[in-house]
Parts: C-alpha cells; sequence; structure tokens
C-alpha cells in the first residue's frame, strides 16, 4: 500500500498555523489556513485547526463543521479536543443541548482512554513584549605564585572553544 505524498507546502502551512495558535494569533492561523488546497491524509488536522481558529476569533457558527469534522475523523484520544471545542461553539452559538452531548463524548473519551487534559487558551502562556534579562557573574580567584599565566591566551585550554557574547571589554 502507497502512503500519499503530501506537499511540504501544506504541511509547513499546518505547521504555521498551529504556531499562531500557540502564539494566540488565530487571524494569521486561518490566513495559512486559507491557503491550503488540499490537506490530504491531513485533513483532520486541518478541520481541526481550522474551527479552533474560527472559535477563537469568535465566529461559532462557522467553526461548528470543521470541528464536527474532525471529531468524526480523529480516533480516539485524539478527537478529545475537537468534542470540547465543538461544545464551547455550540453553547455560544445557543444551542445547549448539543453543547451539553459534545461536551459528555469528550469526558467520555477522556475517561476511556484514561486521560485528563487542561483546557486552557493556548496563547495564555506566551507574551511577546515580555523582556527577559540575563545577569552574569564572574568570580576571579587567584592561582598560587608562580602560576600566573604570561596572557590570556595562556588561560584557555587547546581545544577549547570560546564565544564571542558580542561584549566589548574595552567600553565596559
Amino acid at each position: 500500500m502507497m502512503i500519499p505524498r503530501i506537499p511540504q507546502k501544506t504541511v509547513r502551512r499546518l505547521i504555521a498555523a498551529e504556531g499562531y495558535l500557540e502564539l494566540g494569533m488565530p487571524h494569521q492561523a486561518l490566513r495559512e489556513l486559507d491557503k491550503v488546497t488540499d490537506p490530504g491524509s491531513l485533513t483532520a488536522s486541518f478541520s481541526f485547526l481550522r474551527g479552533e481558529s474560527l472559535k477563537r476569533i469568535g465566529r461559532y457558527s462557522e467553526a461548528i463543521k470543521p470541528l464536527q469534522y474532525a471529531a468524526d475523523l480523529l480516533p480516539i484520544p485524539h478527537s478529545q479536543l475537537p468534542w470540547k471545542s465543538l461544545g464551547a461553539c455550540y453553547r455560544e452559538s445557543g444551542q445547549e443541548e448539543l453543547a451539553d452531548t459534545a461536551e459528555q463524548t469528550a469526558d467520555e473519551i477522556a475517561s476511556e482512554a484514561n486521560i485528563h487534559l487542561r483546557f486552557e487558551p493556548l496563547g495564555s502562556q506566551y507574551n511577546p513584549v515580555v523582556h527577559h534579562e540575563v545577569h552574569l557573574t564572574i568570580s576571579i580567584e587567584e592561582s598560587p605564585e608562580g602560576e600566573q599565566a604570561e596572557s590570556d591566551e595562556d588561560i584557555l585550554l587547546e581545544n577549547e572553544e570560546t564565544e564571542d557574547f558580542g561584549i566589548d571589554p574595552e567600553t565596559e
């Protein structure tokens, strides 16, 4: 049996869309997905990412069809996420009974597979505005007398690699 080949562009676009969702950028994810012409054997993943993107921008009614498709295609336990998202879309669309059924299905999948996933917005842990500072502390110990190196180069071992951190010691 020959496995159909998926174009690299398609795979890259799906990975990019997933990355955008993780960063809390559903509009960009949707733009990437709109460029996919044929997801091939990745149709379930494509449908989930499309539905999730639509859900996150508040287009709940439009998100239902791709999420339902993904929930039907994905095997247990992978279908738990689409069912959970589908429940949220039904609820936001005012379809309480369908929301309850979808959420109950997600809970049953979790208990059958003995898994417990947390459902948090993927972008909540990422804040691209945060500025991180790194502090470097260097301790210098004097060597015993008679072991003083003649130059800085003598301090480095022959096979030791050095790294230039872009710091000019003359300006510090």
